[in-house]
């Protein structure tokens, strides 16, 4: 994908009225095949991750910004683009997009939340994996040519008891591999509904309260929005209510976990490891990094193929929509 501004210019447009086509904006990378459909359509600008002041240049005539969490819409990207009509956030969460400023503008924003649960569950897995049986860890041992097995000893999944905080898409789909182990599996939710408790029953976990969960749990994913409720949601408190030979695994945002007490938590021994996908300030150094108990990913939780075709499929088909101003599936506002 180009790193410089594309344009499509040959789209139909509206063959009825005559209009130009709409002006799309792609400031995150979607899918090729969702790309090449805007363009049979849409006149596309590609202009990956621009700089703040870039970013408003480009926005004076777009109609769509297609966004996933690489790249910041504030107000004055809003007040800044008089025919913006639509935002599509190619992904879950809308952190990144000052909502208000959208509904101030009747800019329509939605986003694509469940598209990409079973990739991010299935990542979640594979993070739990490699920070338990330290295999990121062996991996630059061994192209250190250092043989050190006694420091590799891990600790397997099968049989333990997995706490999941929050249980939508994504952790009801933890939960249904967690079965695969034969894991105990908790899960503690943002608002307590008893009848939730059979439902949950159904689907192979144990509904308790956060602190229930934290002090009973082997390995705790952690799967929430981020929201006023949910941020800085597992502080120094938090890790030390966990056991001592727990792992945490964080597939949620960044900052519902206080990375300075995680580093020191894990620096000290208070819990056995973590794996991040996500990071309270992305692109920049963490100290997590210099620790040999630590998984760190860049928040590719959503990144395999299938996922991504998906929600570029999802992301064409709900933009078409609101142009043609018929109801959006996840619209936020």
């Amino acid at each position: 994908m180009s790193q410089t501004p594309v344009r499509q210019t040959d789209g139909p447009g509206d063959r009825t009225t005559g209009r130009p086509p709409a002006r799309v904006l792609l400031v995150d990378p979607i899918h090729d095949d969702a790309i090449a459909r805007m363009r049979r359509t849409w006149d596309v600008v590609v202009r990956l991750r621009p700089s703040a002041d870039e970013l408003l240049r480009l926005v004076s005539d777009i109609d769509v910004i297609v966004v996933r969490s690489g790249v910041r819409l504030p107000a004055t990207v809003f007040e800044h683009a008089p025919n913006l009509k639509v935002v599509a956030r190619a992904g879950s969460g809308t952190d990144n997009i000052d909502l208000d400023a959208a509904r101030r503008a009747g800019v329509v924003v939605f986003n694509v939340p469940g598209q990409s649960a079973t990739a991010v569950a299935e990542l979640t897995v594979g993070l739990l994996l490699a920070v338990t049986r330290k295999i990121a860890l062996a991996d630059r041992q061994v192209r250190a040519n250092v043989w050190n097995k006694p420091a590799l000893e891990g600790v397997e999944l099968t049989g333990k008891t997995l706490g999941i905080v929050g249980f939508g898409a994504i952790g009801s789909r933890i939960a249904r591999i967690a079965g695969g182990f034969s894991q105990r599996v908790l899960t503690a939710v943002d608002r307590v509904i008893e009848s939730r408790r059979d439902d949950l029953a159904a689907r192979g976990a144990e509904l308790v309260d956060l602190g229930t969960l934290l002090a009973e749990s082997d390995f705790v994913c952690v799967a929430v929005p981020l929201n006023d409720r949910t941020r800085g949601l597992i502080g120094a408190a938090e890790l030390r209510a966990m056991k001592r030979s727990a792992y945490l695994v964080n597939i949620s945002r960044g900052a519902v976990i206080d990375e300075s007490a995680l580093h020191t938590a894990l620096r000290d021994g208070v819990i056995a490891g973590a794996a991040l996908d996500v990071h309270s300030k992305e692109g920049q150094h963490s100290g997590l990094a210099e620790l040999d108990n630590v998984v760190l990913t860049p928040h590719i939780g959503a990144m395999s193929a299938d996922a991504q075709r998906v929600i570029g499929d999802v992301v064409v088909d709900s933009v078409t929509a609101a142009l043609d101003g018929r109801a959006v599936a996840n619209r936020v506002c």
